[in-house]
């Protein structure tokens, strides 16, 4: 990126955050140089005593001007490429949504949270498009991708704003339900498992194309590690495809020994 395309990308806001840095350093170098010039024209005729103000004033400006403005754009490009390289490594690049290992990791805080609380309840969802591989044997890679990225639009469409979303690999999605009670649960599993049935998704060459998706979750109280979550959804979500595919299974997680609990982290 260029200098004239990154200024000329700014917004109203951008311009006045990278504004301060140039006006507060040229205000320095402004002060410094003035202090200095009358200490050392103090005693000097009043020609000679303005014409060194004028110049305390005018040089710092021209020469410490450009340059702040230079480091505080070189500054925002370089937040910007942190900000775009956090956020590559935090999502998936087809749909859009967290991948994998961001999923995991935020899921696994937000149980630790309501560990130290010592009381909590939500549930883990994960979702599967079924038969997805004759989708992508049948219309190719490119359908398949119009597939998950419609998939993980509906995924957004039905869920929380503060509910936790991510691609776990392949055609397999998490969602993670703070808060959420077993019945409030249940019904996000279905309204998503409906609207993917419902919608009319079509290959590039514009033919349709049937998806549905098979959802299998955990509802549960207070304290879990995040290993047993996964195995329970995952063993839940396994039970839906054998039942027939395009349906939901959730169960209620009911430790039954204090093994299963999870322990606080030291």
């Amino acid at each position: 990126m260029t200098f004239y395309t990154l200024a000329g990308s700014l917004s109203w806001q951008d311009l006045y955050r990278l504004g301060r840095l140039p006006l507060g350093g040229v205000a320095v170098c402004v002060s410094v140089s003035v202090t200095f010039n009358l200490w050392l024209f103090w005693h000097s005729d009043p020609d000679a005593f303005f014409k060194s103000m004028v110049c305390s004033v005018f040089l710092p400006t021209l020469l410490a001007g450009p340059l702040f403005v230079v480091i505080s754009l070189k500054l925002h490009q370089a937040a910007e490429l942190n900000r775009e390289l956090r956020y590559a490594a935090t999502h998936d690049g087809l749909t859009a949504i967290l991948n994998r290992s961001a999923f995991t990791q935020i899921v696994a805080d937000r149980l630790d949270e309501i560990d130290r609380a010592e009381g909590g309840r939500g549930a883990l969802l994960l979702v599967d498009a079924d038969f997805f591989k004759l989708i992508n044997d049948r219309w190719g890679h490119a359908a398949g991708d119009v597939a998950l990225r419609q998939i993980a639009a509906l995924l957004v469409e039905v869920t929380r704003a503060g509910d936790v979303l991510g691609r776990l690999g392949g055609e397999e999605f998490g969602i993670f339900l703070p808060g959420a009670g077993l019945l409030s649960a249940e019904a996000t599993a279905e309204r998503l498992r409906a609207v993917v049935a419902a919608a009319e998704i079509t290959t590039p060459n514009g033919e349709p194309i049937l998806l549905t998706v098979s959802v299998g979750g955990v509802f549960f109280r207070n304290a879990i590690s995040y290993e047993t979550l996964f195995q329970r959804a995952d063993r839940q979500l396994y039970q839906a495809k054998a039942n027939g595919r395009n349906r939901v299974e959730i169960e209620e997680y009911r430790p039954v020994g204090i093994a299963e609990l999870r322990l606080p982290r030291a």
